[in-house]
Parts: C-alpha cells; sequence; structure tokens
C-alpha cells in the first residue's frame, strides 16, 4: 500500500529500508509457512532497489537478521546459513551496515537449536567458538550473551544426546562465570 500511495505521487510515502525492515519482520514473526520465501522476496527487492537508486539504503544487519529470522522460526539452518552468508558477502563488497553482529549468531544459534537436526549442538557450538574468535579479534563487537548460552543449553537439551546433560552443566558454569 506504502508503495502504492508513493508510486500515485505521494512522495512522503517513498518506502524505506526501516519500512522494509518492519515487513520482513512481521513475516518473520508469523507462523506462515511462506514467512522465509516472502522474506528472501522482499530482500532481492531492496537490493534491487537500492542498485537502481530507488532506495537510498541498501540491507542492513536487521533486514539480514530478521529475514534469517523466518528461517531460524522454522528450524531452517540451511536456509538461515545462505541469508548470512550474503550478509558476510554484502559486508566484505563494503557494506558496512550488513556486518554481522551478536543478534546474527544469537539467530543462527537458535534456528540450530529448533532444527531437531542430530549435529545441532556441534553446530551451535561452532557458533559459539566463532562468536568467541571474532570477538577476541575486533571482528565482532560483543561476545556472547545470556540469549547466546541458553539458545547452546536449547540446542543440547533437545539433542537428547547422552553427553547433553554434562555438556549442559559445563555450558551453566560458563555462564555463571562471565554474568
Amino acid at each position: 500500500r506504502m508503495q502504492m500511495d508513493y508510486d500515485a505521487g505521494n512522495k512522503a510515502a517513498k518506502p524505506n529500508i526501516r519500512s522494509y525492515n518492519v515487513l520482513i519482520g512481521c513475516w518473520a514473526k508469523s507462523n506462515s509457512p511462506d514467512a522465509p520465501r516472502e522474506a528472501v522476496k522482499l530482500l532481492d527487492t531492496i537490493i534491487a532497489k537500492y542498485k537502481s537508486a530507488d532506495l537510498d539504503e541498501g540491507p542492513n544487519v536487521v533486514t539480514y537478521s530478521s529475514v534469517m529470522t523466518a528461517y531460524a522460526k522454522q528450524g531452517d539452518v540451511v536456509g538461515a546459513q545462505k541469508v548470512f552468508d550474503r550478509m558476510q558477502m554484502d559486508y566484505y563488497a563494503g557494506n558496512k551496515a550488513a556486518k554481522p553482529d551478536i543478534r546474527s549468531y544469537n539467530v543462527l544459534i537458535d534456528c540450530w537449536a529448533k532444527s531437531n537436526r542430530p549435529d545441532a549442538p556441534r553446530g551451535a557450538e561452532k557458533l559459539l567458538n566463532t562468536m568467541i574468535d571474532k570477538n577476541k579479534s575486533g571482528e565482532l563487537d560483543e561476545g556472547p550473551d545470556a540469549v547466546t548460552y541458553n539458545s547452546l543449553v536449547q540446542a543440547w537439551k533437545s539433542s537428547r544426546l547422552p553427553q547433553g546433560p554434562h555438556r549442559i552443566q559445563e555450558l551453566e558454569k560458563q555462564m555463571e562465570i562471565l554474568f
């Protein structure tokens, strides 16, 4: 509707990155099985409009993280990882607003926890280690937080692997030290 109003001549109704992010966020929070596909379509629209100068800003970390959330809600690790990879490529190509942050990593770890994959705890732990390394090197501004560790605990809990309870206890000890 906003786009139609703008196309009809209302220059004050020009969609911007924030309005697109809100729309993607709505899809991400919905229970629609089409949410990931619709969120990616909006991401592609943002990129196309930005390249053609119809949009003043390109996708940012909120945009990408919201699209990833649409996949995470369905436990689709492959889809979320593809969007994360696009975000990283966009960042390394010069879009500083697309720099992955703690929320991006937390969305991926949460996705692993919801995936019910047998390798979920290991995938989540691999991301935790990446976060720690990138934080130490200065590439990631913030290190893992309570959300990170809670999602990791959930991944181990959902896995029903025999080492799960022991690993959860180790993670809780780490959280006590950190927080």
